[in-house]
């Protein structure tokens, strides 16, 4: 399967197809939100991990507009638009919390045969990373990571071979062989990736993370998303 070096946004993609973009949009979220998770024991060998960070989004959210037509049933939501909060020391200042409360994070694991998988998880604890991670991960695999020491106890209890690399620096146990340029190279491919959706909604961040490591995972395609799709039935014929 060849694959575009970029997704086609949706206003081209109708443009090609000749379909109302919304009909375009609805059946991109049909076949990601279709996609699993990587099987189990799928990264093996050295297995390289980090969290990607990204501001919490409500692309599509109609809370605001409810809130102005009807605020006495509903609330005001916990914070303005984004668009309101000017830069730090602005006349709006900062989201209630300060900014890093409202990122949502997504765990990142590649290894060195080119198997790849995205998770979002609520926080960076330790049951939500081990959650995300551990099982993805073949038993006799090797972890490296940044320094963050959630993963050191992640792998102590797992008893995982762990080498953490801070800042990016290896120790003298540590063989050259043993890094983390490939989840960081990830990561940033998956910013790129994003991008040019100019941030997606943040209940979508999973699908997003899916799709992306499927466009470069040599074992998944989307077309096995697709038949799960048009297997549910009565779904496929909603998304148009």
């Amino acid at each position: 399967m060849i694959e575009a070096p970029q997704p086609m946004s949706c206003r081209r993609g109708a443009e090609v197809l000749g379909a109302s973009r919304h009909s375009i949009w609805r059946w991109r979220m049909a076949i990601i939100g279709a996609l699993t998770t990587e099987p189990d024991d799928s990264l093996a060998g050295i297995v390289e991990a980090d969290e990607a960070h990204q501001r919490e989004s409500r692309k599509g959210s109609r809370e605001w507009v409810r809130h102005q037509r009807d605020p006495a049933n509903h609330p005001a939501p916990p914070r303005l638009r984004w668009r309101a909060y000017r830069r730090r020391g602005g006349s709006a200042g900062v989201p209630p919390g300060g900014w890093r409360s409202w990122e949502k994070k997504i765990l990142a694991a590649t290894d060195r045969a080119g198997h790849r998988a995205f998770e979002a998880i609520a926080d960076a604890g330790r049951a939500a990373i081990s959650g995300a991670l551990l099982p993805v991960m073949a038993p006799d695999a090797v972890l490296c990571t940044d320094g963050f020491v959630t993963y050191e106890r992640i792998a102590k209890d797992a008893h995982i071979p762990h080498f953490a690399l801070n800042a990016g620096l290896r120790t003298k146990r540590t063989p050259r062989s043993h890094h983390i340029n490939t989840v960081n190279a990830l990561i940033s491919r998956f910013r790129a990736f994003t991008q040019p959706f100019c941030g997606p909604a943040s209940k979508n961040l999973a699908a997003y993370g899916r799709w992306h490591a499927a466009r470069n995972n040599a074992v998944r395609s989307y077309l096995h998303a697709l038949r799960l799709m048009l297997a549910s039935g009565p779904r496929a014929n909603t998304v148009c």
